[in-house]
């Protein structure tokens, strides 16, 4: 009986350190197929299709001016303070909508942000660029504290100089503590 006990438990002591190495061998064929290119490295998969944390191009030469004050945007949406808040993103621009690789876009952004307290709020603008579906990369997000009203925020934008030629699809998001909203536009890079 304590023969057969033996057995038994090399048989299980025997089969956890094969199980431990199928693992390495998996390492090991990825690692050979990475080699040969049948499987893309990380950093072969990021070039082609893009790293969504990355920024995307050269950013620079962000303002943000008041477009409407608080009583001009309480009048213009018929703003009543009991009915919550009002957070909208009104326009979203890429001028020109036709640009060349390595040239200088200017993105325009419009919002409104209308409280019942009527004091500054943080406010955070985010933008993302698409190119056929595919996320190439983000703007670094600018936060801000804005009094009630309609806001104007501008950025420019360097188009770098390896930009596959079509339509590329920018977001823009808008969020507060209160809510968010977001529109897209496209432009054409030739």
């Amino acid at each position: 009986m304590l023969a057969l006990l033996n057995i038994m438990e090399s048989r299980e002591a025997m089969m956890r350190k094969n199980w431990l190495r199928h693992p390495a061998w998996l390492g090991l064929v990825m690692l050979i197929w990475v080699a040969t290119g049948i499987l893309p490295s990380a950093a072969q998969w990021q070039s082609q299709f893009g790293d969504p944390n990355k920024e995307w191009g050269t950013w620079w030469g962000q303002k943000e001016t008041s477009r409407l004050g608080r009583e001009d945007a309480v009048a213009k949406y018929n703003y009543c303070s009991t009915g919550g808040c009002v957070v909208r993103l009104e326009s979203v621009e890429v001028k020109p909508n036709r640009a060349r690789k390595g040239e200088t876009i200017h993105l325009s952004t419009a919002y409104t942000i209308l409280t019942p307290d009527g004091v500054a709020i943080p406010v955070v603008t985010s933008r993302e660029i698409f190119f056929r579906g595919k996320s190439l990369g983000k703007t670094k997000n600018i936060e801000t504290r804005r009094f009630n009203g309609t806001w104007n925020q501008e950025i420019d934008f360097a188009l770098p100089e390896n930009a596959a030629p079509g339509i590329y699809t920018l977001v823009t998001k808008i969020n507060t503590g209160y809510g968010s909203d977001q529109k897209t536009t496209e432009f054409t890079v030739e």
